[in-house]
C-alpha cells in the first residue's frame, strides 16, 4: 500500500514503515470506554490496513513455580 499522500485534514508523508508502525498501535490500542467511540480504532484501520502478520514461530509462554508465594499453577 502506498500512503504518501493520504490526508486527514493534515498531510502527513509517512514511510510504508512508519504507516506499518501506525496500524501496529492502532490495532493493539485499548478501546475507549466511552461506548460511542469504541469503533475508532477499526475505523482507522479500515482507511490505513491492519498490520501484516509476522512470519515464524510463535513465541513460548514460560511456566514459573509460583507456588512457594501461594500461587497455584493454571492448568494446561
Amino acid at each position: 500500500m502506498n500512503f504518501d499522500n493520504i490526508s486527514f485534514g493534515m498531510n502527513y508523508n509517512l514511510t510504508e514503515e512508519e504507516w506499518e508502525c501506525v496500524r501496529v498501535c492502532v490495532s493493539n490500542a485499548p478501546i475507549p470506554y466511552d461506548i460511542s467511540k469504541k469503533k475508532i480504532p477499526a475505523d482507522i484501520l479500515a482507511k490505513i490496513g491492519e498490520p501484516t502478520p509476522l512470519k515464524g514461530e510463535a513465541l513460548t509462554i514460560p511456566y514459573y513455580d509460583l507456588t512457594p508465594y501461594g500461587i497455584e499453577p493454571l492448568d494446561r
